[in-house]
């Protein structure tokens, strides 16, 4: 089994501990509650806890579109 490569950019929208809020362009950020920091941030925001989630992201392809760039 071929092991999926990792994006070129780390956005919040591609990080394990993130879920949708308010589609596409904020998200959840559990890490961020964890540290009880605000947990709403953009779908492009990163923290230095970011970790790959190898899983697509709607949210956070549709926010790449919108805002006319591309992952």
């Amino acid at each position: 089994m071929e092991e999926e490569s990792k994006p070129k950019e780390k956005f919040c929208g591609n990080c394990r501990y993130h879920n949708t809020y308010e589609y596409p362009a904020l998200i959840f950020c559990f890490v961020q509650y964890q540290k009880q920091k605000n947990p709403v941030v953009s779908t492009l925001f990163c923290c230095d806890q970011w970790e790959f989630k190898p899983q697509g992201c709607f949210c956070l392809e549709d926010t790449l579109k919108r805002s006319g760039r591309k992952s």
